[in-house]
């Protein structure tokens, strides 16, 4: 019987492994430069990265291959305790949220119908800074089709594939979202509460390195609504939204419906293939786990620290 994964693919959490740097030369540069990495401080991190994990006794399942832990460093340019505390909030955040953050499975059935109508996918083509492109038109997903849990899903399954590759964790990405025709129906589908959450966990608590975000034909009536998104993103996140794609973003690697020679539909296509090729080290990502703290724990601490009050009351 064939693997459940796909032919190649695994279904364990991967376990440490002898990392070896595939990065091209020129990446190597790249993140000697922005992230501090070298092959020693690279080799001495991941050894206490892992470290870390084994010790940590919430953590009950996590997997410890370079290719996942990097992530966190690189996103932290290497340092070491607030990469631990991000790999930390990230279990965490899968653990709160599983009906955004699991069953990334782009046979899905739902998940494929969002992505085929062009809502959220990645340009097959890299941009001229190197990275991949996210390009999204939001106002093809029907509101009475797909929830916000679609919506989540479908933007995570591109982050956790894509991150596979090396590269990507080093470059960053670039986003285009494209709000033609977006309408009021769909805005209201998200509550303000998870907008907040949505956004937290997709600057603060994923590991990957936002660079450009650039907002297309944003629709006057929702001028406000965008506006009060930003004040949910940090100062830095916030000054990477541009009003129209720049130089570096060249026509050619568009849609040809906006511009460039191959048709959305086609690198829609080109793009499932690339989410089916890692499809099982993504799923195997349901498999790890952190243990949340008893709410006991903090009920007892908040008596005990309410009995305090009151014996310093009786002394005073």
């Amino acid at each position: 019987m064939g693997s459940p994964f796909g032919a190649g693919e695994v279904s364990e959490v991967l376990g440490e492994d002898d990392y070896v740097c595939t990065l091209p030369m020129e990446v190597r540069k790249l993140a000697a430069r922005d992230l501090i990495e070298d092959d020693n401080t690279r080799t001495a991190a991941l050894q206490q990265m892992r470290l870390f994990v084994r010790r940590n006794q919430a953590i009950t399942k996590c997997r410890l291959d370079g290719n996942f832990l990097l992530r966190f460093l690189r996103m932290k340019k290497f340092r070491l305790r607030e990469s631990q505390e991000l790999l930390e909030k990230y279990l965490k955040m899968r653990v709160d949220q599983p009906h955004w953050f699991t069953r990334l499975d782009v046979r899905d059935p739902t998940l494929d119908r969002l992505i085929s109508t062009g809502y959220f996918f990645a340009l097959p083509e890299r941009d001229d800074s190197g990275r991949r492109v996210f390009f999204s038109v939001a106002g093809k997903m029907d509101p009475t089709q797909f929830t916000t849990s679609d919506q989540m899903r479908s933007m995570q399954i591109g982050f956790e594939s894509l991150l596979e590759d090396e590269e990507n964790q080093v470059r960053g990405f670039t986003y285009i979202f494209d709000e033609k025709d977006v309408g009021l129906s769909l805005i209201t589908l998200w509550s303000p509460s998870d907008v907040t959450k949505a956004f937290q966990c997709c600057e603060k608590t994923i590991p990957m390195r936002h660079k450009e975000i650039h907002i297309l034909n944003l629709p006057t009536a929702l001028f406000a609504v965008f506006e009060f998104a930003k004040t949910l993103l940090s100062d830095k996140i916030k000054n990477r939204f541009q009003a129209r794609l720049r130089k570096n973003v060249p026509l050619r690697i568009l849609p040809k419906e906006y511009g460039g020679t191959v048709p959305m539909a086609d690198m829609i296509q080109m793009y499932k293939k690339e989410l089916l090729a890692v499809r099982g080290r993504v799923l195997m990502l349901d498999h790890m786990n952190i243990n949340k703290k008893p709410k006991t724990k903090k009920i007892e601490k908040a008596i005990n620290t309410i009995q305090r009050n009151f014996r310093k009351l009786d002394i005073d």
